[in-house]
C-alpha cells in the first residue's frame, strides 16, 4: 500500500517541460551545435546529396537553438552602450554587439566588431536578401508586427532609427529580442507589439536564415560586413 501512495505521488509531481525547463551551461550549447553544424556539414558535401534537405534541417536546427537556448542564455545581461561583452551575464552588451555575438556563438562567420559598429540598416543588409527584407517609414509598430507574422514563423532582425535586434515570429506571437537600452536596460524577449523599443520613425525588417545565409554557416564562409 505504502509503495502504490508513493507512486501516486511521484507522477502527480510537476514536469518539467520546454526548451527552458532547465538551464544547460552555454559553452555546452554552443559545442553541441557546433557538433551538429560539422555533422550537417559533412552531409552537405556528400555528392549526388539531398542538399535542399540538409538545408532544411539545417535551418530547423539553427532556429531551435537561437530561441531555445542561445537567445534565452542572454537574458539578464545588463545593456551598455559601449558593451562588448562574450559572456553572458557578465558585463554589459550593446544591441549590435548582442546580434552580432548570438550570431558568432551559432557558428555563422560574422565580423563580430565591425558589423556590430555599423548602423542598424547595414547589419539588416548584411544578413538578409533584399527580396526578403521590408522597409516601413512612419507606420505604426502593428502594421511591422503584422508584415513579420504574415510572412511566416521564423527569426528576422530589425533595424529602428537607434536600434537593432531580432524578431522572433513562434506561430503565436512576435517577440522582439534585443539588448534594451530601457526599463530594466537589459537584453530580454518581450511582446514585439508593445516593446517601447519598438517606437520608431523608421523600421528594415529582413528575414534570417535563408538558402545563402544557411549555405555560408554549412560550408564555414564567411558573411562580409555591408558598410555602405
Amino acid at each position: 500500500m505504502l509503495s502504490v501512495l508513493l507512486l501516486v505521488a511521484l507522477t502527480s509531481l510537476p514536469v518539467e517541460e520546454g526548451p527552458l525547463a532547465r538551464e544547460r551551461p552555454y559553452p555546452e550549447v554552443l559545442a553541441e551545435l557546433t557538433a551538429r553544424r560539422e555533422e550537417l556539414a559533412t552531409r552537405w558535401r556528400v555528392r549526388g546529396v539531398d542538399r535542399a534537405a540538409v538545408r532544411s534541417e539545417a535551418r530547423t536546427v539553427v532556429l531551435q537553438a537561437l530561441t531555445g537556448q542561445v537567445l534565452p542564455a542572454w537574458h539578464g545581461t545588463p545593456w551598455e552602450f559601449y558593451g562588448t561583452t562574450r559572456t553572458p551575464r557578465s558585463g554589459g552588451i550593446a544591441c549590435g554587439y548582442l546580434v552580432s555575438t548570438v550570431l558568432e556563438d551559432a557558428g555563422f562567420r560574422v565580423e563580430r566588431v565591425r558589423m556590430a559598429q555599423q548602423p542598424a540598416e547595414h547589419i539588416v543588409k548584411t544578413l538578409a536578401p533584399p527580396r526578403r527584407t521590408w522597409r516601413f517609414r512612419n507606420r505604426p509598430v502593428s502594421e511591422v508586427v503584422h508584415r513579420v507574422t504574415r510572412e511566416g514563423e521564423g527569426l528576422y532582425v530589425v533595424g529602428l532609427d537607434y536600434h537593432v535586434g531580432f524578431l522572433w515570429n513562434d506561430g503565436s506571437r512576435v517577440w522582439m529580442c534585443h539588448s534594451s537600452y530601457l526599463g530594466t536596460a537589459e537584453a530580454l524577449c518581450e511582446d514585439a507589439l508593445t516593446s517601447p523599443a519598438m517606437l520608431s520613425r523608421y523600421h528594415v525588417v529582413g528575414r534570417l536564415l535563408e538558402d545563402g545565409m544557411l549555405d555560408a554557416w554549412l560550408e564555414g564562409r564567411a558573411l562580409p560586413t555591408v558598410t555602405r
